[in-house]
């Protein structure tokens, strides 16, 4: 009762504060000189004592609306408009009770902008501050169908192939719209739908922030990518219909249709194909934003490991997804409005199915001592994955500068699974049946509290939970258990997951130092739970687990950030922590101490150079302490281990980064090296028929990580060129076969790539990428070698007719294969229709041999691929 009461009072203070004084209304017209343009988008901010007391912007008519508390005062206030462009008007007027006021500008233009650097016409590329933007028209070659299409050809920025965006080697914050964000980190849904067509511009946002408070007070090292449709596309319905078919009953259809107005955007996008583009991974975000930094604006998002998962025979050399044969469906709908001109309510929901049929030969060799162990297998499986997601987002901005976001989703997933699978000279059925949901919630708050003072809290709430059903016919085991093999082997897991927590930070900035001190209560709650039974069977205790697991942590974390110099800054944190963890009846706690310096020189005419040291102490995951075996394909158990300890890590990295927008020119390069003295590794037993894995205490191991990449706009012959290295070093201590030995990997990426923006009718792509992977365990040595090239040619003919050829090349060890597509674009002038005809796998190759090496094992793997085949798409567009 005491503790609701304190609550009361400061709700009632808080409140009080907020009604405080009557307000005001100001109003006004923004134009330019010879008041003929309306000014759009131009800024209007009320000064008191050179203190920001309200801001707003200019509607597409040059209008602007906002309100200000009246306070009793002699003091001057200062109203004042600014626009790009054209040079800053101000006005000084006394506060007074009872009166609303009108302010209108007619604002000069600049007659010099020192802060504009046009590196070429404006038709190709301009910077302006920390925009730079892109005439999508100057870096197309009319091949375009999608946004990430028109993407892959803007220099500097990288396209990958699961779909992430990246700018400078750096990954995009936000996909913008508009100068809206519609799709948050699904944002693939909307680059590999939206027709390429309706984009303008494509705009580089560096120092990217889309918390107005926050942004106010703090750079930011983030960037975002902003499209900007063509000037017909804009406040009217568009959207385009794709309907395409060919022969062997191919398909590829989809249906666009958006509204984006200054307080109203919607975008519905379907997509209907059986091409091998999997719906579902248009809702993958491969890198999820999972940081307690509150300065990135991250989400704490977790999922609980699936425990069984069979379907593990897709190759990741094919961006097109050439082994994939698929039905696949996906529609999702986009929706934002503004309920004022300070909040905005978005939402977005999704539905993908996918049904797909995978199949492949595989031989894998384990590299153990004292004689390698070595089986066959041959997988067909079909997959039925069903997905809906819905999610919605508020956020208010308020005049007394605090920002407020409420971010709720919730996702559900059902998949099934049915593998036919030859196993040496074995036939086995397996039957996987996996329904998730997920519900996450995210709230948070920020207030400036003066000049030099900001307090930032975030809370959460999650839940996700996994259910599985494995089945295996016939018995496999009925050896090793003794028992008939014409048993059918039954497994049911559940791995339910809740965590919940918030986090508080307060940051105080003085002249060139900058304090934060955070507190963060956390809490997580696992469970892992399985039965393993043969038929109708009683369960088999030492087959099944019951692991309860919680860890709750309280921690305070102290920062410090000091610009020794207008290039050199130090950054550092030490956080202390207690841990509390409990596994089932077991309960032990840890204090943590770790520290991170970070070293910064920025904004250099040589670049931005950083070094990074952190020490991270960790304690085990759940999935490490499960008491019994569990089941997780066809041939392998593993259980934990009852050693419960901590484990720690020591990491150092170093990044530079120089980007010299004027001629294109960007270099992104980073090393990072990290190791530790000990941690949970994998004892195995392997023979021919089983592989039994149990988790325990080994050896630490160390891993080393080089990346370079540059990237150069090359002017006089109008061409982009990009060069990238990947290197990975590690080794680990492992125990086979109660042979305790290190593990040596070795993987070397290099890769080059072109694209050419001639003003004459032909244009190329080109790449080309070795790869070198080693594994070295007790001396024996597996390698491969990997080589891939691709050149794609586009030749207008006219103004109707585009060509497009592509062809990529394979060789892998003595393997070779030569992919041919040929795609022909047929654009009647003045007409809403366009035709393409595409015939893929000109070849006809219909295998494709992979060669993968990891651990201390070698993979061989022939993968069924999609044959030649002829289709024909018509799209309409209105």
């Amino acid at each position: 009762m005491h503790v609701t009461k304190i609550l009361i009072v400061i709700f009632f203070i808080l409140f009080m504060q907020y009604c405080h004084g009557q307000e005001l209304e100001i109003s006004g017209f923004i134009s330019s000189s010879d008041g003929n343009i309306p000014l759009e988008n131009a800024s209007i901010s009320i000064l008191k004592e050179n203190k920001i007391l309200a801001y707003t912007y200019s509607n597409s008519k040059g209008y602007y609306f906002l309100k200000i508390n009246y306070e009793n005062s002699s003091a001057k206030y200062i109203i004042s408009a600014n626009s790009l462009g054209y040079q800053e008007e101000k006005k000084a007027f006394n506060l007074l009770e009872d009166k609303n006021y009108n302010f209108n500008f007619l604002l000069n233009e600049k007659t010099e902008q020192l802060n504009e650097v046009v590196l070429e016409s404006w038709e190709k590329i301009k910077v302006k501050r920390d925009t730079i933007t892109f005439k999508a028209s100057a870096f197309e070659d009319g091949s375009e169908d999608v946004v990430e299409d028109l993407l892959k050809n803007i220099p500097g920025i990288e396209v990958g192939s699961n779909g992430d965006i990246k700018v400078n080697g750096k990954g995009i914050s936000k996909l913008l719209i508009e100068g809206d964000d519609l799709f948050d980190d699904k944002y693939k849904l909307l680059s590999k739908n939206l027709d390429a067509k309706n984009i303008d511009e494509i705009e580089i946002l560096k120092n990217y922030e889309d918390n107005p408070v926050l942004k106010s007070f703090q750079n930011s090292d983030k960037v975002a990518v902003n499209l900007k449709l063509k000037q017909e596309k804009k406040n009217v319905w568009f959207g385009n219909i794709d309907i395409g078919y060919g022969v062997k009953n191919r398909y590829n259809s989809s249906l666009n249709i958006g509204l984006l107005k200054k307080n109203i955007k919607l975008i519905n996008l379907s997509n209907a194909n059986n091409l091998g583009q999997k719906a579902i991974s248009q809702t993958q975000n491969e890198s999820p934003l999972t940081s307690n930094d509150l300065e990135t604006g991250g989400k704490i998002e977790k999922k609980n490991f699936e425990i069984v998962d069979i379907d593990n025979i897709s190759s990741s050399n094919f961006s097109n997804n050439e082994d994939i044969f698929n039905n696949s469906f996906l529609n999702s709908l986009s929706f934002l409005t503004n309920l004022s001109s300070n909040t905005k309510l978005r939402s977005l929901t999704y539905f993908t199915y996918d049904e797909i049929q995978k199949q492949n030969n595989r031989i894998i060799e384990y590299f153990i001592q004292p004689d390698r162990i070595f089986f066959t297998e041959q997988n067909n499986i079909d997959i039925k994955d069903l997905s809906i997601s819905n999610e919605f987002e508020l956020k208010h901005y308020s005049q007394n500068e605090s920002y407020f976001t409420y971010n709720f989703t919730f996702e559900n997933n059902t998949t099934k699974t049915n593998g036919n699978l030859i196993f040496n000279d074995d036939n086995i059925s397996q039957f996987q049946d996996t329904r998730k949901y997920n519900f996450y919630n995210h709230l948070n708050y920020t207030k400036k509290l003066s000049e030099n003072l900001l307090f930032i809290t975030y809370g959460y709430l999650g839940e996700n939970r996994t259910d599985q059903e494995y089945t295996i016919d016939p018995n496999i085991f009925s050896d090793l258990f003794s028992n008939e093999e014409s048993l059918s082997i039954h497994q049911e897991s559940k791995t339910p997951l809740k965590y919940y927590g918030f986090i508080s930070e307060l940051t105080s900035k003085l002249k060139k130092s900058e304090y934060q001190f955070e507190f963060a209560a956390l809490v997580n709650e696992d469970k892992i739970e399985n039965i393993f039974r043969f038929s109708d069977q009683i369960p088999i205790d030492t087959l099944s687990n019951r692991t309860e697991y919680k860890n709750s942590s309280l921690s305070f974390t102290g920062k410090f950030k000091h610009n020794i110099s207008e290039h050199f800054r130090v950054n550092s944190s030490l956080n202390f922590s207690k841990n509390f963890l409990k596994i089932n009846n077991t309960e032990e706690d840890y204090f943590f101490l770790n520290p991170t310096i970070r070293f910064n020189i920025r904004k250099t005419k040589f670049g931005n150079i950083a070094a990074t040291y952190s020490y991270q102490n960790n304690i085990p995951k759940s999935r490490y302490l499960t008491k019994n075996y569990i089941l997780k394909n066809y041939r392998t158990f593993t259980r934990g281990t009852d050693q419960i300890e901590k484990t720690n890590n020591h990491s150092f990295s170093l990044f530079y980064s120089y980007s010299f927008f004027k001629e294109q020119f960007l270099i992104n390069s980073y090393l990072l090296h990290s190791f530790s003295n000990k941690s949970y590794g994998l004892n195995s037993l392997i023979t021919e028929q089983t592989n039994f894995s149990h988790y325990q205490m080994v050896g630490g191991g160390r891993l080393t990580t080089y990346n370079l990449s540059l990237s150069k706009y090359l002017k006089f012959i109008s061409s982009s060129i990009k060069f990238q290295t990947l290197q990975d070093w590690s080794n680990n201590s492992i125990i086979v076969n109660n042979r305790i030995s290190e593990l040596y990997n070795y993987t070397g990426n290099y890769r080059i790539q072109g694209t050419t923006y001639f003003k004459i009718p032909l244009n190329f792509k080109f790449g080309f990428q070795y790869n070198r992977t080693k594994g070295n365990f007790e001396d024996q040595i597996a390698s491969n070698k990997y080589l891939e090239g691709d050149l794609s040619t586009t030749y207008r003919l006219d103004k109707k007719w585009l060509f497009k050829f592509e062809n990529k090349f394979y060789s892998i060890n003595d393997n070779h294969y030569n992919f041919i597509n040929l795609n022909a674009y047929y654009t009647p002038e003045e007409s809403r229709f366009s035709y393409t005809l595409s015939a893929n796998n000109l070849t006809n190759i219909k295998e494709f041999q992979d060669i993968y090496i990891s651990d201390f094992q070698r993979k061989e793997t022939n993968f069924r691929i999609i044959p030649r085949y002829i289709i024909l798409n018509i799209k309409y567009r209105f």
